[in-house]
């Protein structure tokens, strides 16, 4: 079985939780990409447009190795729309589509469509679910689990280990100033590797519940088994409840929410057919919707393996 064996295989598309209007601050664009992570592409497009990357924004970070759709916000005039549209990058198409009165942030949106082909298989089968666990996906943890372990070192307040893990350069040992010269969003990505590392460790324990909390510095639990479970985990790591609160970089804290135990799976279908790049072989073509920050593959995993 192989998933994302060309970007083709693997599409998403943003379904926005905004309705566009004829004015506004902010102007929308449609970001179609391939072969591209997003904050690499947000970054190149600030350098094109001489702007900083936080004055752009957009509602989550999607797959490189797929085709994606996702819409960007930047604060422009009406005359400086075309400029944007023309930028001219490899594997990326940017189309205005209105405007907005407020800025799009991370997890402004009410979840992706998506449209994966899983090739090389030897049978077809019935494709079924149930309750399938709302699991991060690794892809979140970043290679090696690097995510898990910078966000590790900035809860610890080791800010040494995380500018050695970042490879950021340093003015002698002062390693805060570098860190707080990254882009806050980057920095928070790491802190939330984190916290989905431990989430997934207590998800996996835990049955029956519509919402698990997602642990920060003022998370109040509402199940004692979730409490213990989360407990024996920071006992290990040698981390607490409040430390998710970072007094020298108070932007990268995290207060904490709640996610969904199971997947929200709407629209779900699939084709079985001949896989024309694997003689012998079958593919499947699935088409469904996932609520926002969910992950694809862990549908596909379940369904698959």
């Amino acid at each position: 079985m192989k998933i994302k064996y060309i970007e083709e295989d693997f599409r998403v598309k943003e379904i926005p939780c905004f309705e566009l209007k004829d004015f506004g601050e902010f102007a929308c664009f449609k970001l179609t990409k391939k072969n591209w992570n997003t904050s690499s592409v947000i970054e190149k497009i600030a350098e094109k447009l001489k702007v900083a990357t936080k004055s752009m924004g957009y509602a989550g970070n999607k797959d490189k190795f797929a085709i994606t759709e996702q819409y960007i916000a930047l604060p422009l005039s009406e005359n400086e729309v075309e400029t944007v549209e023309n930028l001219n990058l490899v594997g990326v198409s940017i189309k205005f589509v209105g405007w907005l009165t407020e800025r799009i942030t991370l997890g402004f949106l009410r979840g992706n469509k998506f449209k994966i082909v899983v090739r090389q298989c030897d049978n077809e089968k019935e494709l079924l679910f149930d309750k399938v666990k709302n699991l991060y996906g690794p892809q979140r943890f970043g290679v090696g689990n690097q995510n898990v372990d910078v966000g590790r070192a900035l809860l610890k307040k080791d800010f040494e280990k995380a500018c050695h893990l970042l490879k950021l350069k340093t003015e002698g040992r002062n390693f805060v100033n570098a860190l707080a010269n990254v882009d806050t969003r980057a920095l928070r990505i790491y802190i939330s590797a984190y916290q989905s590392w431990l989430w997934n460790q207590v998800a996996k324990k835990v049955e029956n519940l519509e919402e698990l909390e997602v642990l920060g510095f003022l998370t109040e639990f509402e199940n004692s088994e979730v409490e213990k479970h989360y407990q024996e985990i920071l006992d290990i790591e040698g981390i607490k409840k409040e430390d998710f609160l970072i007094k020298q970089l108070k932007k990268i804290s995290m207060e904490g929410t709640k996610r969904k135990l199971y997947l929200d799976i709407k629209n779900f279908s699939y084709v079985w057919e001949p896989d024309d790049l694997f003689s012998g072989k079958n593919k499947c073509t699935l088409l469904f919707e996932l609520g926002k920050g969910s992950y694809a593959t862990v549908l596909i995993d379940y369904l698959f393996y």
